[in-house]
């Protein structure tokens, strides 16, 4: 990769929020002559006008982008994408792996539902999903708004676009990415980072139809970003973060500290939700999806580290310290 010699411009577009994301961060960033927006917020009228007066306020005009990168499907990382592409014919960018989610298409999210049926069964806490399962249902047709229209050009790992190499973080999604400005180590890193929050490494359908082992994924790429000479880290949410390694170190401490608190649950066997009842108490079913995720993500990372074994009753997994 050439190494680029001048600092690239960021310029931030936060968006406050009232959930413990507290914003929702895209950004405006000029660098090689190029203009381009990585992330484009949620489609609110809050995030609209703050990413046009964020033009305004550095002289640019929406007409001047050149692309918009997206680091990953999630929907309040593309809310503004086809009503940006509606005023102006912008190329876009997203991890080849994003595509059949962008797109939503309705086979892969039939499939995603089916998986999410077997694996909270599986778990032990097929009852108390049901409504969980009955959304994923419902958001099928509910939100089809959010199927991102036009071509989408594809990324992998180790691409050079504007000055920027793409460094693939698969982890808090399949598809994740980070930009990585060799030059001034400057890194755009969606929610692969997060300094206020975890940036749960959420357990999904892979191309296979197997389970994606989130959590190790997540761990192997914030390894690999402490091999960058990162200085510094634009959030999809947050602050930004002036020491990254220091964060990243932090988070990784944090997935030790976690597995030892789940290996002592395990002392006879357990299933996926029974551990969760325990750490999670009353957040248990309110935040179903994400508790069961970490859990889930540790119990895979603990199996393949070989530290614990699984025995399987009544198509029910249990868990045991080995």
């Amino acid at each position: 990769m050439k190494v680029s010699i001048k600092t690239p411009t960021i310029h931030p577009i936060i968006v406050p929020t009232t959930s413990s994301l507290k914003t929702f961060n895209f950004y405006l960033v000029e660098n090689e002559e190029k203009l381009f927006l990585v992330d484009a917020g949620v489609n609110t009228d809050e995030c609209w006008h703050a990413f046009i007066n964020t033009l305004k306020q550095t002289g640019r005009k929406m007409d001047e982008i050149d692309a918009i990168i997206i680091t990953h499907n999630h929907a309040d990382h593309i809310g503004l994408v086809n009503k940006i592409r509606s005023k102006m014919d912008i190329p876009l960018y997203a991890h080849q792996d994003a595509i059949t989610r962008l797109k939503r298409e309705t086979p892969f999210l039939q499939k995603r539902v089916h998986f999410f049926e077997n694996l909270y069964k599986e778990m032990g806490c097929k009852e108390e999903a049901s409504d969980q399962l009955e959304r994923l249902k419902r958001s099928i047709e509910k939100n089809k708004h959010q199927k991102i229209t036009g071509e989408i050009n594809t990324l992998l790992d180790g691409d050079e676009i504007f000055g920027f190499r793409i460094i693939e973080v698969p982890g808090h999604a399949p598809d994740h990415i980070v930009l990585y400005h060799e030059g001034s180590g400057i890194m755009l890193v969606g929610d692969h980072i997060i300094e206020h929050s975890p940036s749960n490494a959420l357990v999904e359908l892979g191309k296979n139809g197997d389970r994606i082992r989130s959590l190790y994924l997540y761990e192997q790429s914030l390894q690999k970003l402490l091999q960058l000479r990162g200085t510094i880290a634009y959030s999809g949410h947050g602050a930004v973060i002036h020491n990254p390694h220091q964060v990243i170190e932090n988070k990784l401490r944090r997935i030790e500290r976690k597995a030892e608190r789940i290996k002592r649950l395990l002392s006879y066997p357990k299933t996926a939700a029974a551990i969760a009842k325990r750490l999670y108490k009353e957040r248990y079913i309110p935040l179903l999806p994400l508790v069961m995720s970490e859990v889930i993500g540790h119990l895979d990372r603990l199996e393949l580290m070989g530290e614990v074994r699984i025995e399987q009753r009544d198509h029910v997994y249990y868990y045991k310290v080995d």
